[in-house]
């Protein structure tokens, strides 16, 4: 009798066992969610669609973007890090929510126990830019008037825990200058605002700007990241101005914690020969966004060390959650 028991639990084992490993090896057997955390059209969005366009063909089942913007790209995140851990919901993994959001406000996930990373796929570049007409010709214009006219130079951004707002923190602390920010929900509010004169400044990115300066309506006075933009190479860095600083941003891909290891390595492939391809590559600098793939490992350090680094510099700035009345 005990023998028949044993025999039948086995049996059960082995059928649960091989079903899951049938089903793992079967994978994806249906469409597969990609959440990004920001508005569709912009730079995120559009490259989170370029790299998952090659990736379907791979895995052989469509990838469905759905787009959670809000409060700094954390609401994306965080719904990928709630979403049940099946391989069948993946996300936009950016790092302001990861390693610099949580210093700023509290956010319903912890960045570094709550995702499996993919990969690291692309890079941010910011930029100060005005409308045209402004009568601000370069950077130095801008603190010049600033210096006279404290608080009423009006920039935009979409939220405090983000780079670009860093960057006029630390430009407005290094030139002794009061500027101030009006928060918009997305990147297109924010620069037809610019455009509409409704501020004087919008520090976006190039997918965000560079077709406004092509077109004659905006002007870059300065390059917030450590390289100039190579659409508008005339224009220097800040630093080459003399302000000592820099910012830059990266995106990329991972899913909620406890993926088994099966469906992470089919992802993990899929989404590298996808960042590898031409066609992706293609459409990322159509985009205007710089293709730097990083391995699951090495994204995952980049978000590590950046939350501690990042916890020095929001401290640095007054912006620590901890330093708020």
């Amino acid at each position: 009798m005990k023998n028949r028991f044993f025999l039948a639990l086995l049996l059960t084992i082995v059928l649960v066992v091989g079903s899951t490993i049938l089903a793992r090896a079967d994978y994806p057997e249906r469409p597969i969610t990609l959440i990004v955390n920001y508005s569709a059209g912009g730079g995120t969005d559009m490259c989170a669609r370029a790299v998952a366009k090659r990736a379907e063909k791979i895995l052989g089942q469509p990838i469905i973007v759905v787009n959670k913007p809000g409060a700094g790209g954390t609401i994306g995140v965080g719904a990928v890090a709630a979403a049940k851990p099946d391989g069948y919901t993946i996300g936009v993994l950016t790092y302001t929510p990861l390693a610099i959001a949580p210093h700023v406000y509290d956010v319903p996930y912890n960045p570094l126990k709550d995702f499996e990373y993919i990969m690291g796929y692309a890079k941010y570049l910011y930029g100060t830019s005005v409308r045209s007409d402004s009568p601000f010709k370069t950077l130095k214009d801008l603190v010049q008037y600033a210096e006279a006219n404290p608080g009423k130079i009006k920039y935009g951004v979409q939220g405090l825990s983000i780079p670009n707002h860093f960057a006029m923190v630390y430009l407005s602390k290094m030139a002794g200058i009061k500027i101030e920010p009006v928060v918009f929900k997305n990147t297109m509010e924010e620069v037809a605002a610019c455009l509409g004169g409704h501020i004087d400044v919008t520090n976006q990115d190039p997918p965000a700007v560079v077709p406004h300066i092509q077109a004659g309506k905006l002007r870059l006075l300065a390059s917030f990241s450590d390289i100039r933009w190579k659409w508008v190479p005339d224009v220097p860095t800040v630093k080459e101005m003399g302000y000592n600083f820099y910012v830059e941003s990266w995106a990329g891909l991972g899913a909620p914690k406890g993926v088994p290891k099966p469906i992470l390595d089919k992802l993990r492939d899929a989404f590298r020969k996808s960042a590898d391809s031409e066609e992706f590559l293609e459409i990322i600098d159509r985009i205007r966004l710089i293709a730097e793939y990083r391995t699951p490992e090495q994204f995952k350090n980049l978000v590590q060390v950046g939350y501690k680094e990042n916890e020095a510099m929001v401290l640095e700035l007054g912006l620590h959650k901890s330093q708020k009345k």
